[in-house]
């Protein structure tokens, strides 16, 4: 049985649809609402954080909620026009698809039908009243200019280090022996969980208020400090948590700016796990923080949605994962690391997409995004074995034939996160760019780090593209613009 949540539904008709008002396109969508086996009707289901827009594309969006309640009963969305009043009947209905339910708690709705460049308004209700609202908009085609964000390195603990949950999850040996007491461990990460819960707001309030199309996060969105270092995720709940406690500290930037994610070190997905070790991240990824599929955009990707690429505007993006095909171990541990400055890979079949990608590409402008460099050459061994680098490892073991492919064909900016300040190096030409963080605690000098110039700040990158320029703006935690550049025409 079927059921809506505004009571403009008329009998029989079993959706919402809008009206053709102007050029735009209005489209109402409704859950279908499921009933016990005894005929009743379950309670409405509650959100549990701000809806997550993914998977953007000319026609549509896919919005995606997380909540609590058997079933996803009585959650229903409706999706207008940026400025008209909101669904209304019509004559000219259009039959929504249902929404997918992904797991017993989260579920989405993939909108099409939509027009591009069109920014929509949308309402999701649970029962008969709105729990959330948001917009988006749909890819702009070539010659239209937008604005997108980069953030890196929330770092966001999936410990809450409390004494009940340190009861039930003691503190591991070795953790214990990095803080030297349990005492000291206890504080510190305590310390370190706080200062992301504190920045990540702050940072995703200055990101709203420019309005962008999207966002990118550049990797290490959760933490694993408490387990160990870059240890696995002990089972799929603590992922599952961290990635909710991201989602619910983004705030209404979830709601409003479409959402894309890059692989870091610290997300559980590391080569050097076994299969079973990192599905127990990479599930959890796909239901609650998804990425555009292989099917998604004409360039493809990974099945594992750990490498897509996508166009928007003039723009191609191509978006890479160094973290889940390198086989060997950084840890940042020279007596027990194996892991070299020179042996991070992307795999065959990712550089031979990459490769075809760039090859096929058609775009102005052409950005690569990965969380760092496939390669290291930073301030110390032991941090150069880490990955830290930048445009200083351009020449390093794979990042050389990274690199190639980049001048080869036309890449101007290869944004990377990891090393949790603002820098920008131009190699032969080509940006090396790195935004910053947005709620990791450790910030690094030159010693860690070889940067001649960085900022140490927290903060984002907020970048225009036009047809004809393209500018990149460094913005710290408090709004202050740190750096700038431009390319193309002045």
């Amino acid at each position: 049985m079927s059921s809506c949540t505004r009571s403009a539904c008329r009998p029989g008709l079993p959706w919402l649809a809008g009206r053709i008002a102007a050029t735009a396109l209005l489209v109402a969508l409704c859950a279908a609402g499921a009933r016990a086996q005894d005929g009743a009707a379950r309670a409405p289901a509650r959100l549990l954080g701000p809806p997550l827009l993914v998977r953007p594309t000319t026609d549509g969006i896919t919005i995606h909620v997380v909540f609590a309640g058997e079933g996803g009963e009585g959650i229903g969305l409706e999706v207008w026009p940026d400025g008209e009043e909101g669904p209304l009947d019509t004559d000219e209905p259009r039959a929504p698809p249902p929404p997918e339910l992904l797991a017993p708690d989260a579920l989405l709705w993939r909108v099409t039908g939509l027009r591009p460049a069109t920014r929509y308004r949308y309402r999701i209700r649970t029962g008969d009243r709105a729990a959330a609202a948001g917009s988006f908009v749909t890819r702009r085609p070539p010659g239209e200019a937008f604005t997108f964000a980069l953030l890196s390195d929330a770092h966001i603990f999936v410990r809450d280090f409390t004494e009940a949950e340190l009861a039930a999850h003691p503190l591991p040996a070795a953790v214990v022996r990095r803080y030297r007491t349990e005492e000291n461990a206890k504080w510190t990460l305590r310390m370190w969980r706080a200062y992301g819960h504190a920045i990540l707001p702050r940072v995703a309030g200055l990101v709203r208020k420019d309005r962008p199309d999207f966002l990118v996060n550049l990797g290490d969105v959760i933490d694993l400090h408490g387990f160990g270092f870059n240890v696995p995720v002990p089972d799929e709940s603590w992922m599952r948590k961290g990635l909710l406690d991201y989602r619910r500290l983004l705030g209404p930037l979830a709601a409003h700016v479409a959402h894309f994610t890059v692989l870091g070190n610290w997300d559980g997905e590391s080569g050097h796990f076994s299969e079973a070790e990192q599905q127990r991240a990479r599930g959890p990824r796909h239901i609650y923080l998804p990425n555009p599929r292989p099917e998604d955009a004409p360039e493809g990707g990974g099945v594992h949605q750990d490498y897509y690429a996508f166009t928007w505007g003039d723009a191609l993006f191509v978006v890479l994962n160094v973290v889940s095909y390198t086989p060997t171990a950084h840890l940042l541990d020279r007596t027990a690391d194996p892991g070299r400055p020179d042996d991070y890979t992307l795999g065959e079949e990712q550089m031979a997409w990459f490769a075809r990608t760039l090859a096929e590409a058609r775009s102005r402008w052409r950005f690569v995004c990965i969380h760092h460099a496939v390669g290291g050459n930073a301030g110390d061994v032991r941090n150069s074995a880490y990955g830290r680098g930048g445009g200083r490892a351009a020449q390093v073991g794979e990042q050389a034939r990274v690199h190639a492919l980049l001048r080869k064909h036309g890449v101007h900016v290869f944004f990377y996160g990891h090393d949790h300040v603002f820098t920008d190096r131009v190699v032969d030409g080509i940006h090396y760019t790195l935004p910053g963080s947005a709620g990791a605690p450790w910030k690094f000098t030159r010693a860690e780090t070889g940067y001649e110039t960085s900022w140490p700040d927290s903060g984002y990158a907020r970048v225009h593209v036009a047809p004809d320029r393209v500018e990149v703006v460094f913005v710290d935690v408090e709004g202050r613009q740190l750096h700038r550049y431009a390319l193309g025409v002045d």
